[in-house]
This record gives structure tokens, sequence and C-alpha cells, in this order.
């Protein structure tokens, strides 16, 4: 969804770079021909068949590993960096400014912006948005380039801000279940219950499954073992 308002907003927010990856190439290994003709031993010790591919194929094996490791390095200096700039970075308060804010926001940081500022994208600020854009759009020489900015950032938001509603309540609603489910007296109607409103799903089981490895963690294996016995019984009626 960002990409296509990114695409779609001209300078509104600059595109990702697309990661280049090196091709390599892999040398083919030697074979020395074995003979049943040598009197004088002149082939004894020759390397067996195959092994200076072994040799090849496990000095690969251990580039691959480094290749990996330092990948894995600089993935996790990345993502330093990027949190150190989230922090510097201090959304304001003021509608107006906000606006400017999220105008001056890259794409790839879109999404965490508006996760971020939620609690303040409530329907005055998008009265206000709409009532820059009527500005704009009616003003004796319009600029149809800020107006275009204006009017994608609008339609950007709502849509994101729609998506971060449903993420929230996917992560809600499977607690609010589970909690449901082990309150109860009688675990085998609830899960009748839930089964028939399409509420056992694949949600609740992974968040089952989160509740079992913590308390195994925590050694707390009376409670593992039952949160297993309602994960089983509620595997019967997962919605596939």
């Amino acid at each position: 969804m960002a990409a296509t308002v990114a695409a779609s907003s001209g300078c509104l927010w600059n595109s990702l770079a697309k990661r280049k990856g090196a091709a390599r190439q892999r040398r083919a290994g030697l074979r020395v021909q074995a003979t049943s003709w040598d009197p004088e031993g002149l082939f004894k010790g020759a390397p067996q068949q195959g092994l200076i591919d072994r040799k090849m194929f496990q000095k690969q094996v251990q580039g691959d590993k480094e290749f990996a490791r330092k990948m894995e390095e600089f993935a996790a200096q990345q993502a330093l960096e990027l949190q150190k700039k989230r922090d510097a970075r201090k959304p304001p308060e003021a509608i107006e400014d906000l606006v400017e804010y999220f105008l001056d926001t890259e794409a790839p940081e879109m999404e965490f912006e508006v996760a971020r500022c939620r609690p303040m994208l409530m329907p005055d600020f998008f009265a206000y948005l709409d009532r820059r854009i009527g500005l704009e759009r009616f003003a004796n020489v319009p600029d149809e380039e800020k107006l275009a900015e204006l009017e994608t950032l609008r339609d950007y938001l709502k849509e994101a801000v729609e998506a971060v509603e449903k993420a929230a309540q996917t992560l809600v609603a499977p607690q609010v279940r589970l909690k449901k489910l082990l309150e109860a007296k009688d675990k085998k109607a609830v899960l009748l219950e839930m089964a028939a409103a399409n509420e056992i799903d694949r949600p609740l089981i992974d968040l089952l499954d989160q509740n079992i490895e913590g308390a195994t963690a925590a050694k707390q294996e009376q409670a593992a073992e039952f949160m297993r016995k309602v994960k089983q019984a509620a595997l019967r009626y997962l919605v596939k």
C-alpha cells in the first residue's frame, strides 16, 4: 500500500533502492583417472575421485557461512541506525505541522509513522486536511503539484489508519477469546460455542503456542501442560 502511494505522489516520498546480488561461479574439480598399471608406484597417493570437488564444496560452504554472518551483522547495524533515526524524529503536535511532517517522511517510514502518530489522526486532523485541499483546489492559481501531494497524503493516511486498526484488532481478538476460554468453567462448552462462531482460528492457536513456550521457559510445567491440552482440543475445531 505504501509503495502504491509513493508511486503516485511524485515527490511525496522517495522509493527504496533495490538490492543487487552478486553471482558466484563454481569451479569444476579436476579428476585423476585411475590406472591398474603402476609397477613403480608413481601414482601412489593420488587424490581420490571427487576429493577436489569435496574440498571446493566445503570451501564454498565456509564462504557462504562467513557471508551470512557478515550479512547478519550488517542487518543488525542497519536496524540500530534506523532506530536511532526514528528516535531522533519527534512528530509535532499541531495539526498543520503534522501534515508537513508526513509530507517530508520517506516512503519506507510512512507505515511506522502512521502507527506512531495514530492517536493524532482523528477526525479533526482529516477535516483540516480536507480544508487545505479545498483551499488549494479553488485558489486563484492552484498549485497542482501541491494539490496532488495533499490528496495523495489524505487517501494514503485513511487507508493506513484502517490497516492499523485491523492489525490491532487481529492482535487483540485472540487474546480476548483465549482469556474467555481459560477462565471458563466448562471449557468444552465454550470451545463448541467458539467453533460455531468460527472463532477458533490460526491466531488463537499461535497465541496458545506463545503461552505454552512462555510457561515452559518459566518452568511452569503444570500451566504449560494445561494449555497443551486446551490447544489439542481447540485444534479439532480449527478454521482451515
